[in-house]
C-alpha cells in the first residue's frame, strides 16, 4: 500500500460548525487514521483508467462526476420501506473529519435518513473515505475503512475489466460507543459496455454495467450492479434495493 496525503484547504471547524461533518465525542484519533493525520489509498494499477494506458477507452466525461453543485434525485423501491425518493448533492471539496487531508463532500438526502460521506477521484476510480449517518440530525453512525473503499468508477473501462480490493471497515457507534471491525473483499467488474437503460430520467444508450461482489464469502444480499454514464453519473443501481434516475443537475467543471 502506499499513503498519500492532501494539504488541508478549509478549516475542519467550519464542517462542524455548519452541522455537516465532524467526529465521535473524545476527540481521539480513530484506528483507521494513520499518525500524520491520512487515510492509506489503495494502490491502484495500471489498466484501471489511468491517463495514456492503451487497453482504458478515451473518455473526457466522468462516470461519477463530482463537480460541486451537481444534484441527482433517485426513485428508490426498497421490499421494506417501499417507494420514496434519495437527492444527492456534491457539496465541494473540505477537510475530511478526524484527518489532514481533504476530499469531496457528498451529501444524501432520505425522507428519515442523512448521509455524508467524503470521496476523492484516483486513477480511473472514486474512492470513498468517510461516511456518516444521521436521523433527525442526530448523528448515529460513523464508517471509515483502510485502506479507502472504492465508490465507484469515474472512467470507462473495457468489457471484462476486474479489480479486487480488500479493505478494512470500522463502524462506530456513538451512543453506547460501540465500535465493528471487519475485514471485507470486494470484486469490481465490468460486465457489459453501451448498454441501454431506460429510467424516470430518459433512456441513456451508452452505460457501462459493473458489478460489485464480496469476494470474501458468498453474500448474495451485498452484490449491486450499477449502470453508470458518461458525465451523468449512474443512472440504475440494483442489489439491496432498486435507485433509478429521475432527475439530474451535473454542473461543469
Amino acid at each position: 500500500m502506499k499513503r498519500w496525503s492532501w494539504t488541508a484547504l478549509v478549516a475542519a471547524g467550519c464542517l462542524v460548525g455548519c452541522g455537516i461533518g465532524g467526529g465521535l465525542p473524545g476527540g481521539d484519533v480513530p484506528a483507521m487514521t494513520n499518525p500524520d493525520g491520512t487515510v492509506t489509498l489503495p494502490d491502484i494499477p495500471a489498466g484501471t483508467g489511468q491517463e495514456g494506458d492503451p487497453s482504458t477507452p478515451e473518455t473526457s466525461a466522468s462516470l461519477w462526476p463530482l463537480t460541486r453543485g451537481s444534484t441527482w434525485t433517485y426513485r428508490i423501491t426498497d421490499p421494506f420501506k417501499g417507494v420514496f425518493e434519495k437527492r444527492v448533492e456534491i457539496l465541494g471539496e473540505e477537510t475530511i473529519p478526524e484527518t489532514t487531508m481533504t476530499g469531496i463532500a457528498v451529501r444524501s438526502v432520505q425522507p428519515t435518513k442523512e448521509e455524508m460521506s467524503w470521496q476523492v477521484e484516483r486513477n480511473g476510480t472514486v474512492l470513498r473515505l468517510r461516511e456518516e449517518d444521521r436521523k433527525q440530525g442526530k448523528l448515529e453512525q460513523v464508517t471509515t475503512w483502510s485502506p479507502a473503499t472504492i465508490k465507484s468508477l469515474s472512467k470507462e473501462q473495457p468489457q471484462g475489466w476486474s479489480y479486487t480490493s480488500d479493505i478494512r471497515e470500522l463502524t462506530r457507534t456513538p451512543a453506547d460507543n460501540s465500535t465493528e471491525d471487519k475485514d471485507k473483499s470486494y470484486i469490481w467488474s465490468v460486465t457489459a459496455v453501451n448498454q441501454t437503460v431506460t429510467t424516470p430520467a430518459g433512456t441513456f444508450t451508452n452505460a457501462l454495467r459493473v458489478e460489485r461482489k464480496r469476494g470474501d464469502k458468498n453474500k448474495p444480499e451485498d452484490d449491486r450492479v450499477y449502470w453508470l454514464v458518461p458525465g451523468i453519473g449512474k443512472v440504475k443501481e440494483d442489489g439491496e434495493r432498486l435507485e433509478e434516475l429521475v432527475a439530474y443537475d451535473v454542473k461543469k467543471p
